[in-house]
């Protein structure tokens, strides 16, 4: 498992509607980062307080990581573009209620609604990708598919961060609808026969099925993994925003980190096929969520700017290269039919982490300090790696023919 790849070069010229494909990546991981930049800065303007946002932000994962599975078994049987179209169009109708919501409880109701949607479009975009070819060169369409989701995380934290700015922090949500409703055009543009689904796949593929396929090692590392990336993620996103801004910096300038964070992953991105040529590419992705480890423990340290776009430095490297190797590998764990699973399943977990991390970041951080929050974050992240990589190492011989047919 997570062996270097062998093809050095792409075998075939690709259709122009690939990049298409490849775009529609930029909503997912774009979505969460405005969600997640916005939501506790208009919580904390309407006089909530930090422990309250963390199981607001909580309860979107909450649900997301419960739902996941099912979802990746929706996308295995519907196919990837129609499950983009309904999650993208789901999601412009939902977010354009935040604006007015002005209690927890409406927000809560709200997250849990965004929770069940948004993985619909986010699975069905990584799987119809993961399934347009095969080898090496699916390492450079996942490659492809996460420059444009880490990518669109430049963009996305300055469209509401000055929208907020400029207009106020409930009107920013309109602006995030409207970006919701762009790539659900771009999900119609792309060809209708591009992408039918499986008739292979099961009629009912629940949790129980998904949590199956944790008896295949390379999904357990994959598991592990990915959860240290949402926890790293969602931790930076929701509370360094927040320690910046209450240090004295604009919602504007703070955004500014964030989309730092993006540029250094949107640049790395593109190299991690040529990285998977030259390293087991579970590897590659562990070492890549050290820096992102190392920048939570910083952190508190680099709280005012310049010194925050250090952080932001080693967690875009953790996001930039992780992404699409943690596609590659799940890939190669299931056969086709089941990959929409194998995905969900991976959602579940990232969507898990992004539930308890802001819970336990917020409680520390209330209780003791935000220094305190984010060293256990880091430390907690440190953890699964450290575990990923002992699951991977533990048995000698393991080979991708494990579980390349799932079993």
């Amino acid at each position: 498992m997570g062996g270097p790849m062998t093809s050095r070069r792409s075998t075939s010229t690709i259709p122009g509607w690939y990049w298409l494909a490849y775009l529609t990546g930029g909503f997912g991981l774009a979505f969460n980062a405005m969600m997640t930049f916005l939501l506790p800065l208009y919580a904390f303007e309407l006089g909530i307080d930090i422990a309250w946002i963390g199981l607001l932000l909580g309860a979107k994962g909450a649900v997301e990581a419960v739902v996941s599975v099912p979802i990746g078994g929706l996308v295995d049987r519907i196919g990837g573009r129609r499950a983009f179209i309904i999650g993208t169009a789901s999601c412009t109708l939902i977010v354009v209620f935040y604006a007015s919501a002005t209690s927890l409880l409406m927000l809560v109701f709200l997250q849990m609604a965004v929770g069940f949607l948004r993985p619909v479009a986010w699975v069905g975009s990584q799987s119809f990708v993961a399934g347009l070819r095969q080898g090496a060169d699916q390492a450079r369409d996942t490659g492809r598919l996460s420059f444009f989701a880490t990518g669109a995380q430049i963009i996305a934290p300055l469209l509401v961060g000055f929208t907020a700015q400029i207009a106020g922090r409930g009107n920013a949500f309109y602006a995030m609808a409207g970006y919701c409703a762009t790539f659900m055009i771009i999900g119609l543009v792309v060809p209708k026969g591009a992408d039918e689904g499986s008739r292979q796949s099961k009629k009912r593929q629940g949790l129980i099925s998904g949590l199956r396929l944790l008896s295949i090692r390379a999904i357990r590392v994959v598991m592990l993994l990915t959860f240290a990336r949402l926890w790293i993620t969602t931790a930076f996103v929701a509370f360094f925003p927040l320690l910046l801004v209450n240090g004295g910096t604009s919602d504007g300038s703070a955004a500014t980190v964030m989309s730092a964070t993006a540029i250094v992953a949107t640049v790395l991105s593109p190299t991690s096929g040529w990285l998977a040529e030259r390293m087991r590419v579970d590897t590659l992705a562990a070492l890549s969520l050290c820096f992102g480890a190392l920048g939570l423990a910083l952190a508190p340290l680099f709280d005012s700017l310049p010194l925050a776009y250090g952080v932001a430095f080693f967690v875009g490297i953790g996001n930039g290269l992780s992404l699409p190797t943690l596609l590659v590998l799940v890939s190669r764990a299931v056969s086709a039919d089941k990959r929409g699973l194998a995905l969900g399943l991976r959602s579940s977990v990232n969507q898990l982490a992004a539930a308890l991390a802001p819970i336990l970041v917020a409680a520390v951080s209330a209780i003791a300090s935000a220094t305190t929050g984010f060293v256990l974050a880091a430390g907690v992240a440190s953890g699964f790696i450290g575990s990923a990589v002992f699951t991977s190492r533990k048995e000698k011989g393991l080979v991708d023919s494990e579980s390349i047919n799932g079993e």
